[in-house]
């Protein structure tokens, strides 16, 4: 890897120790100045040796941690008292000053005007407290790690003596660095070679011009996280105009940054923009299908959505209206006669379990027709299970939908504030905190007077008050007659933020609504009581599902082929086949059905040559002959 500078006590840099090369161990404010000083050699030697140069200078500042040299702790305790924040600040006039040795060093050598010196940040500052204080995004929306302006839109400085006009501001023209090789080609006169290139010539921006730029800009944050991190995960721009979305359609939003640079202003269902929309979306989706995934060509539906209907329901009636015995057993306790008892799609292959054991099984049991939880110690959790062990996920049935479930709640006990009752939805089986981290959870309470409460019980991370939620929503209710609960969930609705909306109904009247948030996308249902001292008992269950989902759609197949190896292809009708390859390099695409017998796969009667003039990685789409789709290999030959 050559000569490095790490740093003492950081974990990357001590996970690189082993790498050859000459290591230059450092204090992290001593960074920046080792940087220059090595950029600076190497200028001095190219230019004495009369070679052109190109230097990259990858400064860690002004990434955390934030350090400063001895006795410049407080160079700008002036602006601010945080001591994060100071050390910040000087972490960056020290850049400053490094950055202006550098642009010294070139004067001093007489090529100012031959030298293009380019300042560029890689991402937004981190959306923290020290943002806050000294609003390092310029106002800008989000931070490091989103795609919001905050965390992408950059400083870009050029400097460039008699070719680069000082001191003008663009805030016109969108740059990239994917730009910059183009632009370097020009600048130096080159052509650029045939092949494809996402950036395009910005030298007469670099001059001066403040032209609109010509290619649209597309962006992704790739990650493994079940979830967007704080924004959509794909973007566009074209002009003033910004569309983003995940790669699912969802998270949909459009800005008009001219106006609404600090994207407060979503216009994605603005009738007037309708056409914009479509436009943006289909370029960004082809986009990443094409050169994110590797995939050209329509999508087909392999599956068709769920339909809608009941998902699974519990009526709890048995012949002799109780059951035999106590507990979870199959086939015993609540889980005796559920074939009779269970209906909806999932009916055959659901039964109860319980998952916090702190109060004793032998409490649970089926009586009056009711799933009842008999007077006992410690509280309780049971779900729904399809293999007699761990909970059963919902979510494959409910993310993303619209659905709602039923449960009749009784609660028939004497001593206030013990005794509560809760049926909730969670997006993780086992909650840490039980009933206050359930995303949504409708529970029962008896309080002063004996009468009823019904609460709302929501997750600080699943609403936007920033805490748990712990509120009544229907009070006044007998102790002792039951309440019936219908909640409503609609996950297509809402804002990017918390794009799921909620109603909760309590005895045929709605009680309360709002916008909530899951954190990923499984769905748990879970009953809870807590220690009681009278009867709780559930009755007349049912989850069901309100619109059909999502169908479950497959691309053309991405088959990697080569000249060594033959690769087999069953029921395939079109592929995007991928090779490795060289420039100038001629292959034909070969098929058969027996690995003895070979011919060409051909288009419009034509054998299927490829070549590849520049690049190393080929990709191509091929329809396969009617005769051979059953069953193929295939593999290249080189024609040239």
């Amino acid at each position: 890897m050559g000569d490095r500078v790490l740093y003492n006590g950081d974990g990357l840099s001590n996970a690189n120790a082993d790498v050859p090369g000459r290591i230059t161990w450092a204090e992290w404010e001593q960074g920046a100045d080792l940087h220059t000083d090595a950029a600076i050699a190497f200028i001095q030697a190219a230019h004495a040796a009369g070679k052109p140069f190109y230097v990259h200078v990858p400064y860690n500042d002004t990434h955390s941690p934030y350090d400063v040299d001895p006795g410049h702790e407080n160079d700008f305790d002036h602006i601010t008292t945080n001591t994060n924040g100071k050390l910040f600040l000087g972490e960056l006039h020290a850049l400053d000053e490094q950055i202006g040795r550098l642009v010294a060093a070139v004067d001093d050598l007489g090529i100012a005007e031959e030298t293009l010196i380019l300042v560029i940040g890689d991402n937004g500052a981190p959306n923290d407290t020290i943002n806050a204080i000294l609003t390092r995004n310029g106002g800008l929306r989000g931070g490091k790690g989103t795609l919001w302006e905050g965390g992408i839109r950059e400083p870009f400085m050029v400097r460039m003596p008699g070719t680069v006009p000082s001191g003008v501001v663009n805030e016109t023209t969108a740059v990239s660095t994917l730009d910059l090789f183009p632009t370097y080609c020009a600048l130096a006169g080159l052509p650029l070679p045939a092949a494809p290139f996402a950036g395009e010539n910005q030298l007469d921006v670099f001059k001066g011009s403040d032209r609109a730029r010509e290619r649209p800009l597309f962006w992704e944050y790739g990650t493994s996280l079940p979830t967007h991190p704080g924004s959509p995960l794909l973007a566009v721009r074209e002009g003033d105009w910004k569309f983003l979305c995940d790669p699912d359609g969802s998270e949909r939003a459009l800005y008009d940054l001219s106006r609404d640079r600090e994207e407060t202003r979503n216009l994605v269902d603005d009738a007037a923009y309708a056409e914009k929309v479509a436009r943006l979306e289909a370029m960004l989706i082809q986009w990443y299908q094409e050169i994110v995934r590797g995939e050209i060509g329509e999508s087909y539906v392999a599956a068709p959505g769920e339909p809608a209907g009941l998902v699974v329901a519990d009526d709890y009636d048995l012949s002799d209206h109780a059951s035999e015995a106590t507990g979870f057993g199959t086939g015993s306790g609540v889980n005796e006669d559920l074939g009779s008892r269970l209906s909806g799609m999932l009916a055959s292959s659901l039964s109860y379990v319980q998952t916090n054991v702190g109060k004793a099984a032998s409490a649970h049991s089926i009586t009056d027709d009711r799933l009842t939880i008999a007077e006992a110690a410690n509280p309780t959790a049971f779900q729904f299970s399809a293999d007699g062990t761990t909970a059963y996920d919902f979510g494959p049935h409910l993310a993303g939908r619209r659905y709602e479930w039923r449960v009749v709640m009784d609660y028939d006990d004497g001593v206030v504030s013990e005794p509560r009752m809760t049926l909730g939805i969670a997006d993780s089986a086992s909650p840490a905190a039980g009933v206050g981290d359930h995303d949504l959870g409708i529970q029962l309470d008896l309080v002063s007077g004996n009468t009823v409460s019904v609460f709302k019980r929501m997750d600080a991370n699943s609403q936007a008050t920033g805490a748990d939620i712990n509120a009544a929503i229907a009070t006044g209710l007998p102790m002792g007659e039951p309440v019936t609960v219908r909640v409503l969930i609609d996950e297509a609705e809402g804002d990017l933020s918390y794009p799921a909306t909620y109603e909760i109904w309590v005895n045929g009247q709605l009680v309360d609504s709002g916008e909530m948030v899951f954190g990923n996308a499984s769905r748990y249902l879970i009953f809870d009581t807590a220690p009681n001292v009278g009867p709780a008992s559930y009755d007349d269950f049912a989850l069901e599902t309100l619109d059909q989902g999502r169908d479950r759609l497959a691309r053309v197949p991405v088959v990697g082929v080569s000249e060594t190896e033959v690769t087999p292809l069953d029921g395939v009708e079109h592929a995007r086949v991928y090779w490795t390859t060289q420039p100038g390099q001629t292959v034909g695409l070969w098929i058969s059905r027996d690995l003895v017998s070979w011919e060409p796969v051909t288009e419009n009667g034509e054998p299927v040559e490829v070549s590849t003039e520049y690049g190393t990685i080929r990709w191509q789409d091929v329809t396969i002959p009617e005769g051979f789709r059953e069953r193929s290999f295939v593999r290249l030959e080189t024609v040239d």
